[in-house]
């Protein structure tokens, strides 16, 4: 898994949840100023910690996704970090 730091991981479900909650991934794209080949890295790593759900081109926010989006960030970070270490 490519090393993605908790601020893009919190910026990007606080974008889905402004998008309502369900958002195409090319928008998130041209959002978060990103390749699709970066948005790609950290959209894995969302859904490998339950954040988002992908469905072809939709990105849907879960509710573990809400639950993080509620997380002191000093936790977020450590749990991005954990999980990166587990799946190398």
């Amino acid at each position: 898994m490519e090393n993605v730091d908790a601020d893009s991981l919190l910026g990007l479900l606080k974008l889905i949840l402004d998008f309502g909650g369900r958002v195409q991934i090319g928008e998130l794209a041209k959002s978060l100023h990103l390749t699709l080949d970066e948005l790609y890295h950290v959209l894995n790593t969302a859904e490998n910690l339950g954040a988002v759900k992908m469905e072809g081109n939709l990105v849907a926010l879960t509710r573990r996704g809400l639950e993080l989006l509620r997380m002191n960030f000093g936790d977020l970070h450590h749990l991005v970090k954990l999980r990166a270490e587990e799946l190398l």
